[in-house]
Parts: C-alpha cells; structure tokens; sequence
C-alpha cells in the first residue's frame, strides 16, 4: 500500500510523498513480510468468496497496490485474471515490479493518485474485481464517498469490490480497548492523557459501519464485512449481474 497525495497544509508533507523515501519504503516492505501470514490468510479468506470461475480472464484494479500483495494473491488464485495496481511511489513500484515480475503481463502498474476520491481518468475498465489494502483510510470521508461511487461506475456488472484498511471503534471507550492489543511487531500504544488535544491526522480510517453505508450509497446491491480484528477490518460491496 501506498497512500495518495493530497494538498498540503503549511508545514506538511504531500500525503502519499513519504512512500517515495527509499527507507520508508524498505521499512514498510519488510514489516509486511513479517506479517505475511495473517494476511495471507485474509487474502485467502477474499478470493474464495469472489463469484468468479477460477478460469475466468478477470479485470482487477488494486487501488494503492504498493509492491503488489493483493493483486499477486488475486492472480495466483486466478490464473487467467490480469491486474492494474494504481500507484504514486516510484519507490513502491520499483520494489512491486521485481516481486511481481513472475506474473509477466497479467501485471502492470498506473501512476497515479486518487486523493480526491476519483480514479486516474486513463483507467481503462470496466473492472470485474477492485481491490484495496490499507490506502483507503488516508482521505478523508467525502474523498471515500465518491472514491467508492466511482469503483461502482468502473465495475462490470456481477463484479465486486473488496477493502482491507484501517477502520476505527465509533467511540473513545472502544478505541481504548483496542489500543490494549498492539499490531504484531509494534511496540504498545500508550493511551492519551484525558484533556490532551489532537492534532490534525493524515489518516482517516473512519467507521465500519459509516463505509458501509457509502457502498450502498454508492449503489452496491450487496455490501458486508467479511473479516475483522479491532481496528482494521475487510468490507466488500458487490453489484448485481
């Protein structure tokens, strides 16, 4: 995963540049790693509940793909599906093409950004499946309503659209019993001091429920969550044949 860009306030960097830091990158990657067996395993969890023959020539879009985990595991079930993975680090992308290299062609990158809820306008589709891991949380919830209206225009009819992302508790009582489970590999987050003021986030991983909502809105006849652990969670929304 890579996030978008976004214009920045004063003092800020453009969300999305820090994945171009070469560091930040190899960092991130090899945390990934580390990692990759729960998320293997939520990738298996997804495409065995896609409604597609395992033959089928899919159309995927992996939104944010950084070095290309979702896409690589949706075309290793699929051995007919060929994938785009939407992209803005250079750094991401260089380290996605080696591992993806085995896939030959069904593979390829587009460069570009979708901070303000729209998919790059040279995406050819319609897609069968998109697909998206932990990007979808770095804009803010207007971008994600018309992010999510346009992955609905952009989908074939039966297809369907699955997020892996971060996705906050609706209250501060929940959020502080989350924090008590650290992510595996991350050192304990200590709880704020009551009365200690938040700072503007980058990140938005708001509600389950509320992206929920923004699927239907956006027109998915069929829309769940398939998958949870406290604060990120797997949604998908399906259109109807």
């Amino acid at each position: 995963m890579a996030s978008p860009t976004q214009t920045p306030g004063p003092g800020e960097v453009r969300a999305g540049h820090w994945w171009k830091e070469e560091d930040r990158v190899r960092d991130y990657v090899a945390k990934n790693d580390e990692a990759a067996g729960e998320i293997s395993d939520i990738f298996r969890l997804v495409t065995s509940v896609l409604p597609f023959e395992k033959e089928a020539p899919l159309r995927v879009l992996d939104i944010g793909s950084g070095h290309g985990v979702f896409a690589a595991a949706v075309l290793d079930a699929f051995p007919s599906a060929t994938a785009i993975g939407l992209d803005v680090s250079a750094a991401m992308m260089e380290e996605g093409r080696e591992r993806m290299a085995r896939f030959g062609d069904r593979f390829r990158y587009h460069d570009g950004d979708f901070a303000d809820g729209s998919l790059p306008a040279g995406l050819a589709g319609p897609f069968d499946l998109t697909v998206s891991s932990r990007a979808i949380h770095h804009i803010t919830p207007d971008a994600k309503r018309r992010l999510f209206a346009d992955v609905y225009q952009r989908t074939a009819s039966g297809g369907c659209f699955f997020d892996l992302d971060n996705m906050r508790p609706r209250d501060a009582f929940l959020a502080g019993l989350y924090r008590q489970v650290p992510d595996a590999g991350s050192a304990p987050r200590a709880a704020r001091p009551e009365g200690e003021p938040t700072t503007p986030s980058r990140e938005h991983p708001d509600p389950v429920d509320e992206q929920l909502t923004s699927l239907r809105e956006a027109g998915f006849a069929h829309v769940d969550i398939f998958w949870k652990r406290l604060g990120r969670s797997v949604i998908a929304g399906f259109k109807e044949p």
